[in-house]
């Protein structure tokens, strides 16, 4: 690897770290609810006829713990296990066009929830030449009221070696309904890859969302890893 490619690599993680050194200072001092969770997601991905392939998978998400004003308000709790099914279409070599459906179990662990369906429709551009990549969805998120959500996500990658890779990205999200007011969101991420395993991807990384920040604040950071097979 050369100089500059490493120059580069490491000028980028450090803007990372330093952003989320920016935020978790100004969170000290902060009134605003701050959660802490865990989400871990295991996937296998396989090509059918033609230019399709599909995504299957299955995640979960655990409350490590929640704080209000620097004082512990409550502890670990499972949140949620989801089932998810991708149907994705190659429409060009940089450009796939998917339909997800995606089931939360919520009322397994909290009787006061309700289980959550979720239809998914998204746009995928991912030129080979460039290291960005930029995802679009609409989501219909059927609950206790039905949930119209925009999303627009930019990602950047990087190699740091051979099996080994280096992420970083936002994504903006805006939700509307009926019977609620709207909410935006912004999300921060970093993470690795190592594919030094056949067939076999391992993800693991941080985020940090800002959710509701237009109205109601409140900071959300998650430990995240996964598990992808890739049979095509």
């Amino acid at each position: 690897m050369n100089t500059n490619r490493m120059t580069s690599i490491f000028k980028n993680k450090t803007f990372i770290a330093l952003l989320f050194s920016i935020l978790g200072g100004d969170l000290v001092y902060s009134q605003t609810p701050e959660s802490y969770f865990l989400e871990n997601e295991v996937g296998i991905s396989f090509r059918g006829e033609g230019k399709l392939f599909y995504d299957v998978g299955v995640g979960s998400r655990a409350l490590l713990q929640e704080r209000f004003d620097g004082e512990k308000i409550s502890g670990y709790q499972h949140e949620h296990l989801e089932l998810n099914l991708f149907i994705n279409y190659l429409k060009k070599e940089i450009l796939v066009l998917s339909l997800g459906l995606r089931y939360r179990f919520r009322d397994l662990f909290d009787d006061s929830e309700t289980d959550e369906f979720r239809v998914i429709e998204q746009l995928l551009i991912d030129p080979a030449n460039l290291p960005l990549c930029h995802r679009f969805r609409l989501e219909q998120r059927f609950r206790e009221n039905m949930i119209h959500r925009f999303r627009y996500d930019l990602s950047y990658s990087t190699p740091i070696s051979q099996n080994s890779s280096f992420s970083a990205g936002t994504e903006a999200l805006y939700a509307v309904s009926p019977q609620l007011k709207p909410e935006a969101e912004q999300r921060f991420s970093i993470g690795l890859e190592n594919s030094s395993l056949r067939h076999i991807n391992l993800e693991i990384g941080l985020e940090y969302r800002m959710e509701n920040y237009a109205r109601n604040l409140s900071h959300e950071f998650f430990i995240t890893s996964g598990l992808q097979v890739n049979l095509q």
